[in-house]
């Protein structure tokens, strides 16, 4: 006999019950021993759990196993039951087999007890599932074949439901079937409503049932899985009932309700007919799919004829190289009508001779089977002439028992031409990145370099394979790791970052790079763009320029130092001789001798601020330019000034700046003896000796200059109405050395350009506020110096 044989083990001594249990178990690895001390309990044990014998002690505490026996009887008259017990005596036994006892089993100390109380339980056991078997075996193959037979003659769900319901309450032991819907989930069922229901009496009223609370039904949707248990009731069901069964409905992953089955017993014949029923279960649930398959099919059918009628894309059949079927939606596409493609046009009419092989050779493949579905594009004329491309898409089917091929065609026209222009877009933005002539990386913060110009692979020596697989700390020796995070963490959107450093090429060598950047969008994610201009020879004339300045101050050194001290010793001199006489050529000397000591002071001031760096400050114009006037000697000039702002600026440079300016205005500005304009080239100079500006000093005339320092958006001016300075002349009066003065330094303003060229704002104090200097012909005539790129503060 196959199968787990559950036995109840009444026995109120705990220990020995145990060692029983354990014991048949080991006899007999079917044998499922469930404990019982409480004699009075267990009855309610039977009534929840399905058990197929059940073994007894005869003396109890407060029973006896005989007045057990009865009970488990009166309940259960079928059930196996077989006295257990210590005190062995013919008339015990004797009233034992006449209670109803199944077999009586003297208790020992050996274990062949055990296997004797085992192979009794085993026969009483099996000789009641054959017997049960056997009867219900054939009416329910009986049932299972009628039931069959109905299900397949049946046209609606209704009919399909009543007959199964009635032909399950017809056949003993079954006294009621009930389908029905549930009111839940398969996590819970809230309620049952019944759509049908019978009982072995006849049809009845599916309101007379009470299925909310069945357990049986709970279990198997929860489970999925058909449960069997003992009566739950009679008010349950409003039927007297011994037994419940409850099957889900289930077939292809849909849920069609539950049949419930209701027993005049109080137990199932096995897995057998849990297998039945099972199996009906999904008789009944394929049923009803199959009729919802063939309501939806009407649907379908409808709708689908509808659908492709209405569709936006045309719709195609062919068969034998025509046109079966077309939509209006590809008619229209072609500008013809239906009629007109079904009778005298062919697929290849509507397609450019160039692509009738490609068509032909895609149907071919089609109706052979070589491919079940195709998607490929075709180009052809509309009725009209016009040009069109089309994406056709399609697969073999059978129609009228032939091969054919039903598919969709899409105009693709616009589609193709935006494509096409994206490519040549694409194509021209590779041409640009490739050719531009500084080198070009697209980097991300993970990913490193994502894409390479040209100019990058022949600079650096990398193949473009090998570049793709770097960072930019590859190639950037003074980068760490972390940079390019850092990087991307601090630029605003739209910014741009300029700053100097190396790339080391493949061969070591390292090329000084001015490196701009910025960040983009690339494929999904931000990268930094960035170009790199190979600034070698900048590099190169910033060490020339030091070097000069470095000589430059070497020169300065040697003028400061060893030109002093004889000049002094040479004035010194000068001055005893002039005491001594009096001679024309003397003064000629002293007036030499202190353009000398003037010439020397320029140099040493031009020298000193080479490499100085400048320390920006705010400066009111205002009363900063009253105070470089006062260093002036202005010999009667007068000042006139306009400027109400602070600007941003080196103290001591922007004083040169104005002293300069001012000097070179009020010295060459006097109108006093103003030439004509054909000899004004020849009054220009840089420089007044200091007799001259003690001659200034003494007193000015109707003739002296007016100086004007006003504002620009940008910067500020310094304006004369002197004679001006001739345009021929504006290129040269920045050189150092240049004057048309044999008594000047031509120095001045040479100091004035290297003040403005030293306030570059890029030393990342201020953005792109570069000083720049500009020479134009004032309002009133004379020179006008516009400065600009200046930092305005208010």
């Amino acid at each position: 006999m196959d199968g787990t044989i559950r036995v109840l083990l009444v026995d109120d001594t705990a220990d020995f019950a145990a060692v029983a249990a354990e014991l048949l178990e080991r006899e007999d690895d079917r044998l499922d021993v469930t404990i019982e001390t409480d004699p009075s309990a267990s009855l309610d044990r039977l009534e929840s759990d399905a058990f197929d014998c059940v073994v007894s002690d005869y003396q109890m505490d407060g029973t006896d196993g005989i007045e057990l026996l009865g009970a488990v009887r009166d309940r259960w008259p079928r059930l196996p039951f077989i006295v257990f017990t210590g005190k062995g005596s013919e008339a015990l036994a004797s009233e034992a087999i006449s209670a109803g006892a199944t077999d009586y089993v003297r208790k020992g100390t050996v274990t062949d007890q055990y296997t004797l109380l085992a192979n009794r339980i085993v026969q009483a056991v099996s000789k009641r599932r054959t017997s049960e078997r056997a009867s219900r075996f054939e009416r329910l193959q009986k049932l299972a074949r009628e039931v069959n037979q109905a299900l397949v003659r049946a046209d609606d769900p209704a009919t399909v439901e009543r007959t199964v319901c009635e032909r399950l309450a017809a056949v003993e032991p079954y006294a009621w079937a009930v389908i029905g819907t549930l009111e839940g989930d398969r996590d819970g069922v809230t309620g049952v409503d019944a759509r049908s229901a019978a009982t072995s009496t006849g049809a009845m009223d599916a309101a007379d049932l009470t299925l909310d609370s069945t357990s049986a039904i709970q279990s198997a949707m929860t489970e999925g899985e058909p449960v069997m248990s003992t009566a739950e009731a009679g008010e349950h069901v409003g039927v007297e009932t011994g037994a419940v069964a409850a099957i889900p409905l289930d077939y292809e992953s849909e849920r069609y309700g539950v049949l419930v089955v209701g027993t005049t017993d109080e137990a199932w014949s096995g897995e057998f007919e849990r297998d039945l029923l099972a199996d009906l279960g999904i008789d009944i649930a394929s049923a009803l799919y199959q009729l919802d398959i063939r309501a939806d099919l009407r649907e379908s059918e409808a709708k689908y004829r509808q659908l492709v009628e209405g569709n936006l894309v045309g719709v195609y059949l062919i068969q034998g190289g025509e046109f079966e079927y077309v939509n209006p939606r590809l008619a229209a596409m072609f500008g013809y009508t239906q009629e007109e493609l079904l009778s005298d046009v062919t697929p290849f009419d509507l397609v450019i001779e160039e692509d009738h092989e490609k068509l032909r050779r895609n149907i071919r493949r089609r109706v052979t089977g070589e491919e079940d579905d195709l998607r490929y594009t075709l180009r052809g004329r509309r009725k009209s002439g016009e040009s069109i491309e089309f994406e056709v898409h399609g697969g073999r089917i059978d129609y009228r028992g032939e091969p054919a091929i039903m598919g969709t065609l899409l105009d693709v026209t616009e589609q193709k031409r935006y494509e096409r222009e994206l490519e040549r877009s694409r194509a021209e933005y590779r041409e640009l990145f490739e050719a531009f002539p500084e080198a070009v990386f697209v980097g991300t913060e993970e990913g490193g370099f994502q894409a390479v110009n040209e100019t990058a692979v022949e600079r650096l020596g990398y193949s473009r394979e090998e570049l793709l697989s770097m960072r930019p700390e590859d190639i950037d020796p003074e980068m760490e790791t972390t940079d390019v995070s850092s990087r991307i963490a601090q630029f605003s959107r739209g910014e741009i970052k300029r700053f100097d450093t190396v790339h080391e090429t493949k061969s070591g060598e390292r090329i000084p790079v001015e490196v701009n950047s910025t960040l983009i969008p690339y494929r999904g994610e931000t990268a930094i763009l960035a170009t790199a201009r190979d600034i070698s020879e900048r590099v190169e004339r910033e060490r020339e320029l030091q070097r000069q300045n470095d000589r430059l101050e070497e020169l300065a050194s040697v003028v400061s130092h060893d030109l002093r001290s004889p000049l002094n010793v040479a004035a010194g001199r000068l001055e005893w001789a002039q005491e001594e006489c009096d001679s024309p050529h003397l003064d000629d000397a002293a007036t030499a001798l202190k353009r000398m000591d003037r010439l020397i002071d320029d140099l040493l001031m031009l020298a000193g601020h080479r490499n100085r760096g400048i320390e920006l400050t705010s400066i009111d114009l205002d009363s900063f330019v009253d105070r470089c006037w006062a260093n002036v000697v202005t010999d009667g000039a007068t000042l006139d000034r306009r400027t109400e702002r602070t600007i941003m600026a080196d103290e001591s440079r922007l004083a040169q700046l104005f002293e300069n300016l001012f000097r070179n205005s009020v010295e060459h500005g006097s109108t006093d003896g103003r030439p004509e304009a054909d000899d004004a080239e020849d009054t220009f100079e840089r420089g007044a000796t200091d007799d001259e500006a003690a001659s200034n000093a003494a007193g000015g005339g109707e003739d002296a200059v007016t100086i004007t320092v006003g504002p620009l958006p940008d910067g500020f001016y310094v304006a004369d109405d002197g004679p001006g300075i001739p345009e021929s002349e504006r290129d040269r009066i920045f050189e150092a050395g240049y004057s048309t003065n044999d008594g000047g330094t031509g120095l001045g303003l040479a100091i004035v350009l290297d003040v403005v060229e030293s306030h570059d704002w890029e030393i990342d104090v201020v953005e792109s506020h570069d000083w720049e200097i500009d020479v134009v012909e004032s309002d009133t005539g004379g020179a006008r110096f516009e400065i600009t790129g200046v930092e305005i503060v208010s």
